[in-house]
């Protein structure tokens, strides 16, 4: 904003030198002087002109960058639709059964057939933590994520069990939040949750 401020400056400014009577009174007095006129009607010619290219090259370079800046923000804004809208098509054909087991794993529970973010949440919201549950998430591959735990003694875990693998996450759960954050990474896709957690 006030590099355009300075280019209309500039550019007011050469409309004034050149409506004005400065510089033809200045090339005037100077033709007294011992070299005659020709050095001031030059120097003052190179600062009129150079207030005009000044102000209009300024505004040029501002006006391509803010274009350039629009177009770069578009386009990262359809990137992004683009982005979310696979990510949900990604979703959407992920079939992701969602069971709760209580008491140590004594009471087995499913919730959903076709997990979604909605009913993840609200299951894990409705769930009291304060005592041991079991949540997981199955794929049509047999593939199991568990997140478990509780906030008292027994501490928060995740685990992810494929055919006869079981592996652990290995940066420590401490809230509810974590724990849905990572089941809702898992039903976005396999990969992005992989690339996002560490499991041994």
């Amino acid at each position: 904003m006030r590099l355009y401020t300075i280019g209309l400056l500039c550019i007011v400014l050469y409309y004034f030198l050149e409506n004005s009577n400065i510089i033809p009174e200045l090339v005037q007095k100077s033709e007294r002087g011992r070299y005659g006129s020709f050095p001031t009607f030059f120097l003052t010619g190179l600062f009129k002109y150079g207030l005009f290219f000044s102000g209009v090259g300024i505004l040029i370079i501002l006006s391509f960058l803010l274009i350039k800046e629009k177009l770069v923000r578009n386009s990262d804004t359809k990137l992004n639709k683009k982005t979310l809208k696979s990510t949900k098509n990604q979703i959407e054909k992920r079939n992701l059964r969602l069971v709760v087991f209580r008491n140590f794993g004594q009471e087995e529970k499913t919730i959903s057939e076709k997990a979604t973010s909605k009913i993840i949440r609200n299951t894990m919201n409705s769930i009291n933590w304060n005592e041991f549950h079991i949540v997981q998430l199955e794929d049509e591959n047999d593939n199991v994520l568990h997140v478990s735990g509780s906030l008292n003694d027994d501490g928060l875990a995740s685990t992810f069990t494929k055919e006869d693998d079981h592996i652990l996450m290995v940066k420590p759960i401490k809230t509810v939040k974590q724990m849905i954050e990572i089941l809702l990474d898992f039903l976005k896709g396999e990969d992005i949750w992989r690339n996002k957690y560490e499991y041994k």
